[in-house]
C-alpha cells in the first residue's frame, strides 16, 4: 500500500466535450462508441425477444406488446445509425487532413 500527502495526489483530468468545435473530441469519441456497444447489445436482446414470441411462441405479429418491441428496435437502431455515421465523417476527416497538410 502506497501513502500520499494530499499535495502529491495526482488532480483528475475532467473530460474535454467541445460543442462549438467541428470536430470531435477524444472523450466524445468515447461516448460515441460507448453508445453504439450499448445500443447494439440492446439490439441484440430486442431480436431475440421477437424471436422467441414471434417464432417459438407463435403470438400473432401484430400484438401490443410486440409492436412496442419493434417500436424500440427501430429507434436504437435509427440512433445507432446516426452515431455511426457520425463516427464515420470524423475518421474520414481524421483521414484526409494528413493527405491536405502535406501539400
Amino acid at each position: 500500500m502506497i501513502f500520499h500527502f494530499g499535495f502529491e495526489l495526482p488532480v483528475p483530468v475532467s473530460p474535454v466535450l467541445d460543442s462549438e468545435s467541428p470536430d470531435l473530441t477524444g472523450e466524445e469519441t468515447r461516448i460515441l462508441k460507448e453508445q453504439i456497444r450499448k445500443n447494439s447489445r440492446l439490439i441484440d436482446d430486442y431480436i431475440d425477444r421477437l424471436d422467441l414470441f414471434v417464432n417459438k411462441e407463435r403470438y400473432p405479429r401484430k400484438e401490443a406488446f410486440i409492436e412496442k418491441i419493434r417500436r424500440r428496435l427501430n429507434l436504437l437502431m435509427d440512433e445507432n445509425n446516426t452515431f455511426r455515421s457520425v463516427l464515420w465523417k470524423h475518421f474520414q476527416k481524421q483521414e484526409l487532413s494528413p493527405l491536405t497538410l502535406s501539400r
